[in-house]
C-alpha cells in the first residue's frame, strides 16, 4: 500500500513539474495551438474583414492590471497571419505580462496599401488602451513591437495621423515602449511607399519624446539596412530618447526568428531586461 501511495505522489509530482515547465514555455507550442488557446477579441469592423486581437494572459492569474505587449506580424505589408508572430507574444506572456498579436488588412489576402496597416496598428493600440480596464491592461503600459513591416507599423502607432475618420482620437494609439525585430524604418525596404508617404517614415520623424525604444537588427540584414538601425539610435539618443539597438552579428533578416533560431532567446531576454530598466515591466 505505501510503495502504491509514493508512486500516486511520485505521479502526482511529476505532472506538476512537467505542467508548470511546459507552461512557463508556451512559447515553444505551435502558432496554431496559440491562437486556438488566445482569447479572440474584435477590436475593428474593416470593409474587408473584421480584425480581431488575440491575447494570452499568464498561467499565474492575478487581479491587479498588468502591462501588455501588442504584436503585428512582418510579411512586408503584403502577407503575414497571426499563427506567425504569436509566438513572440506568449514568450512575453511566460515572462508575466499580456501577450496579444493583433491581426491586421495586408495586400495578398485583403488588397490593400501600408495605409490600411498603419491604420490598423493605430486602431489596436487605441482598442487595448480604451478597453484597458475589462482587458485586465495597465494603460500605461502597453508597448507596441512587431518585426520587419509589422515594427514599422508598430512604431507608427506613435506618429501623428493615419488614422480611420471614425476612430476616437481622445484615446491616445501612442505605446508607451517599443519592441521592434528588425524594423523597416524608412530607409531599404519599401523605399517606394516611402518617396510617397515620408510622413510615415519613422527615421525622419524622430524627435524628443519618442517612447523608450528596443530593437534588434543584423549586421547583414539586405532588407533593413544595419546601417539604417545605427542611423535611427544615434537619432533617437540625440533627441533624448531611450533606445537601444541590439546588434546581431553575421545575421541578416529576420535576425531573431523563429523561436529556433539561436538568437532568439538573447534577443528577447535583452528586450525584457531595457523594459525592465524602463519602469514598463517587472522582474518576475
Amino acid at each position: 500500500m505505501k510503495r502504491f501511495f509514493y508512486f500516486l505522489s511520485f505521479c502526482f509530482i511529476s505532472n506538476f513539474i512537467s505542467l508548470n515547465a511546459q507552461n512557463s514555455e508556451t512559447y515553444k507550442l505551435p502558432g496554431e495551438t496559440l491562437k486556438a488557446q488566445a482569447e479572440k477579441i474584435l477590436y475593428k469592423k474593416t470593409p474587408q474583414e473584421d480584425m480581431y486581437l488575440y491575447l494570452l494572459r499568464p498561467v499565474n492569474k492575478t487581479t491587479k492590471n498588468l502591462p501588455a505587449i501588442v504584436y503585428f506580424t512582418g510579411g512586408g505589408w503584403i502577407e503575414g497571419n497571426v499563427e506567425g508572430q504569436i509566438p513572440n507574444p506568449a514568450w512575453f506572456r511566460d515572462q508575466g505580462i499580456i501577450g496579444i498579436c493583433a491581426d491586421y488588412r495586408v495586400k495578398k489576402r485583403h488588397g490593400t496599401s501600408p495605409l490600411e496597416c498603419i491604420e490598423d496598428a493605430k486602431s489596436a493600440i487605441r482598442y487595448v488602451r480604451e478597453h484597458a480596464k475589462e482587458l485586465g491592461v495597465d494603460p500605461n503600459k502597453i508597448i507596441a513591437a512587431g518585426g520587419s513591416a509589422g515594427g514599422h507599423i508598430a512604431a507608427c502607432t506613435f506618429l501623428d495621423g493615419g488614422e480611420a475618420a471614425t476612430e476616437n482620437k481622445k484615446i491616445s494609439s501612442k505605446p508607451n515602449a517599443l519592441v521592434l525585430h528588425n524594423p523597416v524604418l524608412g530607409e531599404g525596404f519599401g523605399n517606394d511607399f516611402f518617396s510617397v508617404h515620408p510622413e510615415f517614415s519613422p527615421i525622419l520623424h524622430v524627435k524628443k519624446g519618442w517612447p523608450p525604444t528596443v530593437f534588434s537588427n543584423g549586421t547583414k540584414d539586405n532588407t533593413t539596412p544595419y546601417a539604417s538601425a545605427v542611423k535611427f539610435q544615434k537619432l533617437m539618443k540625440d533627441a533624448g530618447n531611450s533606445c537601444m539597438l541590439i546588434t546581431v552579428e553575421d545575421a541578416g533578416h529576420s535576425c531573431d526568428w523563429p523561436v529556433s533560431n539561436p538568437n532568439f532567446l538573447p534577443t528577447m531576454n535583452q528586450m525584457w531586461n531595457f523594459l525592465i530598466k524602463q519602469k514598463i515591466v517587472s522582474q518576475l
